[in-house]
């Protein structure tokens, strides 16, 4: 799927009211604050996520009144995405309201920020982050089951303060986070196979695991779940804190027996970042048979040259529709339009 047009009123500082985007590799050009960003964003919540990033405030110019971001779609089908963001948010597809998993799955994206760089050597909760947008993507339900033991994880948290009874919830956890266990493996599993065909972007072979967190003594997700939590029982309680579940997953990145945080360069390790977007990109495209639209903020942050010059490469490669920002000129002959903004007015630059 690509978005042929997009369309915003009162959305932060963008005063141009519809943007006609390019079918393949499109460049929003500006400084700092000019609204590239803010573009992005429109997008990110049009297409069913939220706001990017760490921003959590209502995205309306000076906080008053609503914004209202339509869009305009074409590719696997035609399809009209509209939404009406304030205090509370209203989206729609094709006329009727729907939710965020059906405009999800109606127009797959993925969002790739500055922070995704550091997916190889960042905390976990970044990696996690990373496996969590590529299921809910392949598995509509995945999103509603994660929120769900979540939820759980913090009545568990709860229960622990007092010294309440665990068995009950524990009963109830053990089929989510089996559940939530086997998704990740299954992407996991997707992406490996997937990065085999990422080509030079990814500077070596790549193993990828996932860590289940505070488990992994038995194959069977189920039984892994109780052994790991009669083992860690004594010190849940001493210290209050769930320690055996998805929320404390990580993904392990080796190249050979080394952890590839180790073994790869700063820049290397960004671009093995970059190659496993464009992976979970052909995941996307595998199960749903849409390709994706890649929302790419900052694209130039912390690549070399040689390094920009292989990604955008291999994005044009795929023939899928890229919407990203730069402050500068990523490469000298960029593929595709540039649409320059500047204090949130956007002009092509072609």
């Amino acid at each position: 799927m690509r978005c042929v047009s997009l369309r915003l009123h009162n959305f932060r500082n963008i005063k141009t009211g519809e943007i006609q985007w390019g079918e393949g590799l499109n460049l929003l050009l500006g400084d700092n604050g000019s609204g590239k960003t803010n573009c992005l964003e429109a997008l990110h919540l049009l297409l069913g996520w939220g706001p990017i990033g760490d921003r959590r405030d209502v995205p309306t110019w000076g906080g008053s009144g609503r914004a209202f971001i339509t869009g305009q779609f074409a590719g696997e089908e035609e399809a009209l995405l509209a939404m009406g963001v304030g205090a509370s948010s209203v989206l729609k597809y094709n006329g009727r309201r729907c939710s965020c998993s059906e405009a999800r799955s109606v127009a797959p994206s993925l969002a790739f920020l500055p922070s995704d760089m550091a997916l190889l050597d960042g905390a976990p909760s970044r990696r996690r982050s990373f496996i969590d947008r590529l299921c809910a993507l392949l598995w509509p339900l995945y999103a509603l089951r994660l929120s769900d033991f979540r939820r759980a994880v913090r009545h568990r948290v709860a229960l622990l303060r007092r010294g309440g009874d665990l068995g009950p919830l524990s009963e109830a956890m053990a089929p989510l986070a089996s559940w939530i266990w086997g998704a990740r493996e299954s992407a996991v599993a997707a992406l490996s196979e997937e990065l085999l065909r990422v080509g030079e972007l990814l500077p070596a072979p790549l193993d990828l695991a996932l860590s289940r967190g505070g488990a992994g003594r038995v194959e069977s997700r189920l039984d892994d779940w109780w052994e790991s939590l009669d083992a860690a029982g004594p010190r849940e309680r001493a210290c209050c804190t769930p320690l055996v579940g998805p929320h404390r997953d990580d993904i392990e990145f080796m190249c050979g027996d080394i952890p590839a945080s180790s073994r790869l360069s700063r820049g290397h390790k960004r671009r093995a970042s970059a190659a496993l977007v464009i992976a979970a990109g052909r995941c996307i495209v595998r199960r749903l048979r849409r390709a994706p639209l890649l929302l790419i903020d900052e694209m130039a942050s912390e690549l070399d040259r040689a390094g920009r010059e292989i990604f955008v490469e291999s994005l044009r490669a795929t023939g899928w529709q890229v919407i990203g920002t730069a402050a500068e000129a990523v490469i000298p002959d960029w593929p595709g339009r540039v649409i320059r903004v500047r204090g949130g007015v956007l002009t092509p630059a072609d």
